[in-house]
């Protein structure tokens, strides 16, 4: 089973989920979002990213896609047919930014696409403008 952490600043705005296979790149972005005043998750696989999201209740979801098991694309097909996450905001973050590749986000029912390495201070400004669409 795929370790999980939580992670509090000392006042929350939003409910973040980070899910990341790789380790160190998932617990830089949520230590970021949490100096950002976050209350962020982080989860290693996507399999804990979908039993966390049902219990943790995110608004928002940065979510990788090259994934072993359970890549980005299924785990967000598995998040938008959760309804008590209707108003969940998912974003990808990836290493691939090509046309087939963000077609597939747009898909799978992603809201945003970004490309690895994301910029912070731009991706505060994305989440703070803009709630969540659904």
């Amino acid at each position: 089973m795929s370790e999980m952490t939580t992670h509090t600043a000392a006042h929350t705005a939003r409910r973040i989920l980070v899910v990341d296979d790789n380790e160190s790149s998932a617990m830089t972005l949520s230590w970021a979002m949490e100096m950002y005043g976050y209350e962020v998750r982080t989860c290693y696989d996507g399999v804990s990213a979908v039993a966390v999201a049902d219990d943790f209740q995110p608004e928002i979801v940065l979510l990788d896609i090259g994934m072993p098991i359970m890549d980005g694309y299924e785990v967000c097909r598995q998040l938008r047919k959760n309804p008590a996450l209707c108003g969940l905001r998912v974003v990808a973050q990836t290493g691939w930014g090509d046309a087939e590749t963000r077609r597939r986000t747009r898909e799978a029912g992603f809201d945003e696409h970004l490309t690895k390495p994301v910029d912070l201070w731009a991706l505060k400004d994305m989440l703070d403008s803009n709630p969540a669409p659904h």
